[in-house]
């Protein structure tokens, strides 16, 4: 990773102080290297965002935790583990003969009970589950983030071909250094927009790429949206 990715990665985590971020800003605004790099940056994380998570169902959770529970002991395992696991115990006469007598009983009732057949059980085999999932096919859209400079601005708001030209539909969230910045999804098209500044004042983006006349004299941003 260069040092102009490193730069992009620390201003998508938030690492940069408001100097910092505002020097990002005036390098991208000068760069269009940095700036290609910092918007397909930003646009991996907001698709990572919309990407859909599989909850497993219940019967799968269940058949999951029979297959990774132990099995349970047999009874001769049981009598085992009972007479196999170490203890501290505390003898005396009476006890160690009462000790002896429990042992000699239970030796000879297990050669009483024990059959000398071999039963072979065949155990069926549990069909491996598969998780189906549905997908829907939906038209793709990419995200599209929009950063605007303006420490001296109350509210911030973008009017474009994709919504209506009406700034009360996107409205930009104010960061530290007086950066104001939006994420909006846009399906792929060549679009035309502006910043409203505190509702009243409108511009073009100085970070857009290509601008093209309104018929009224001004100038619009272009925005060219590809996937």
């Amino acid at each position: 990773m260069d040092e102009q990715e490193l730069l992009v990665q620390r201003f998508i985590d938030q690492d940069l102080t408001p100097e910092e971020r505002v020097e990002f800003l005036q390098a991208v605004d000068a760069d269009p290297t940095v700036r290609r790099r910092w918007l397909n940056l930003e646009m991996v994380v907001a698709e990572a965002a919309q990407l859909p998570r599989i909850t497993p169902s219940a019967r799968f959770l269940s058949e999951l935790k029979a297959k990774v529970a132990p099995p349970p002991l047999s009874w001769w395992e049981q009598l085992w583990a009972a007479v196999t696991t170490p203890r501290t115990f505390e003898w005396n006469i009476a006890g160690a003969v009462a000790a002896a007598c429990v042992a000699i009983v239970s030796v000879a009732g297990l050669f009483a009970v024990i059959s000398p057949r071999v039963v072979e059980v065949r155990v069926p085999a549990i069909p491996a589950q598969t998780i189906a999932t549905s997908t829907k096919q939906e038209e793709p859209k990419v995200f599209v983030r929009l950063v605007l400079l303006q420490p001296g601005a109350r509210s911030v708001s973008v009017a474009g071909d994709f919504n209506g030209w009406d700034p009360a539909q996107t409205k930009l969230e104010r960061s530290d250094g007086g950066v104001w910045t939006a994420t909006i999804p846009l399906k792929p098209g060549r679009y035309q927009y502006m910043f409203v500044i505190d509702g009243k004042q409108w511009m073009a983006d100085p970070l857009a790429a290509e601008e093209a006349t309104d018929g009224f004299g001004a100038q619009n941003a272009v925005l060219d949206v590809a996937i």
